[in-house]
């Protein structure tokens, strides 16, 4: 059977709601409180629908973000979410339909990327996604947390932190994480529906902790300019007090007052050990601690996963670690057309890419480029795993030399 998805219509949102709720596993019907969370984040003008018998059986949804590239620049992005079919429509090919008619309106919207962060790992690498972003999931000893001396305090970092509460941090929170996600590659702007969602704090999904407290620090002229969103999980045992302090989000203007805000989190009284849900690959905290194995690494997973949609904008709009060029042929095998040839030129200031019909010198799949767009992995590592091909001796070295940054792509947001 072909299914041909369509924009939902006015009414039609709690439908796909409740369907996602039973994908989701969270219920046949979807309760109030993921109702609200639902309706708070969802753009109707971006939401499909497949039925079956006047039945809603699938569903898919974008939001409109920017994701942010190495260099600086940005990228408009398609983010794919709530995508889910009924258990009695699975493997007909619902799912399928649905992410193209969703790629079909980012390209005629003009988005050059799509995205989204996986509940399944291997089911979208067939549409042409590629892991793109990867985090931690952090454990630090509290009780054993001191720095090593000599690590550098920057001005940055003497400003003060307040704790506030949700009313100024619906104003606040927007406001830092504008200068937070433009500065780490791999991480997105946010909607006032996202920001809407979280400020529900649902009771359920606290898995036993606190409600958030939401701390923020003020710049040396009062500015705010980092916060972090933490909860606590009481735990009085015989020997005292032992909570944990769960770290849920953080937003930051420059890396020293991130760090600050972490010194913060392991100082809080009563608090024995921190937990940082979702940390950098390559955050330099380990690097200061006076004992490094108070902090673990428990778990390492993807989160953003990347579909170039036109190549050549995605690579003109980052920038380079050095000046030269490549050209790279791009086979995508659901859409011929948008793979091919190009030659990249760039550099620190800049960087063109153009279609053309010289040889190619590197040939990839979509959904490797979309795991090398930011610099997540390099072109040798994706050679070596068998997944890109060298046409030209020295290509591999050239890209690896174009597309290296000085930090790991980051995506702290999971939509």
């Amino acid at each position: 059977m072909t299914w041909t998805p369509r924009l939902i219509a006015p009414g039609e949102l709690d439908a796909t709601i409740d369907l996602t709720a039973v994908a989701f596993g969270v219920g046949p019907k979807a309760p109030p409180d993921y109702l609200a969370q639902a309706r708070a984040l969802t753009e109707p003008g971006r939401t499909f629908a497949v039925t079956d018998g006047g039945r809603v059986v699938g569903t898919a949804a974008l939001f409109t973000f920017d994701v942010a590239v190495p260099g600086g620049g940005r990228v408009a992005l398609a983010a794919v979410t709530e995508a889910g079919v009924l258990p009695t429509h699975r493997r007909r090919g619902v799912l399928s339909a649905l992410i193209e008619a969703l790629h079909d309106q980012a390209i005629e919207r003009g988005e050059p990327l799509a995205g989204l962060t996986a509940s399944e790992g291997g089911i979208y690498r067939r549409f042409g996604y590629g892991v793109a972003t990867r985090f931690h999931r952090l454990v630090i000893d509290a009780t054993r947390a001191t720095e090593v001396d000599g690590v550098a305090v920057s001005d940055a970092e003497k400003g003060t932190i307040r704790l506030i509460d949700e009313a100024e941090a619906a104003t606040v929170l927007p406001a830092i994480w504008d200068r937070h996600w433009r500065r780490v590659p791999g991480e997105v702007s946010r909607t006032p529906g996202w920001w809407a969602c979280e400020a529900l704090d649902i009771e359920h999904e606290r898995d036993g902790a606190s409600a958030r407290y939401i701390a923020v620090h003020d710049g040396a002229d009062g500015t705010p300019d980092g916060f972090v969103v933490y909860r606590i999980a009481q735990n009085f045992g015989a020997g005292g007090a032992d909570h944990h302090l769960r770290i849920v989000d953080l937003g930051a203007a420059s890396d020293a007052v991130a760090a600050e805000l972490v010194r913060f989190a392991c100082r809080v009284d009563l608090v024995t050990s921190v937990v940082w849900r979702m940390a950098p690959t390559d955050g330099p905290l380990r690097w200061r601690l006076a004992d490094p194995r108070a902090l673990q690494v428990t778990a390492e997973r993807d989160v953003m996963w990347l579909r170039p949609l036109d190549v050549a904008a995605c690579l003109a709009a980052r920038r380079y670690a050095a000046d030269g060029g490549v050209v790279v042929e791009v086979v995508d095998a659901r859409r011929p057309g948008l793979g091919g040839r190009f030659r990249l030129e760039g550099g620190p200031d800049g960087a063109d890419c153009a279609r053309t019909d010289r040889e190619p010198e590197v040939v990839v799949r979509t959904a490797e480029l979309g795991s090398l767009l930011l610099g997540g992995v390099s072109w040798t590592t994706l050679h070596r795993a068998g997944l890109v091909e060298e046409r030209a001796a020295g290509a591999l070295d050239r890209a690896d030399a174009l597309f290296r940054t000085d930090r790991a792509p980051f995506c702290g947001t999971e939509f």
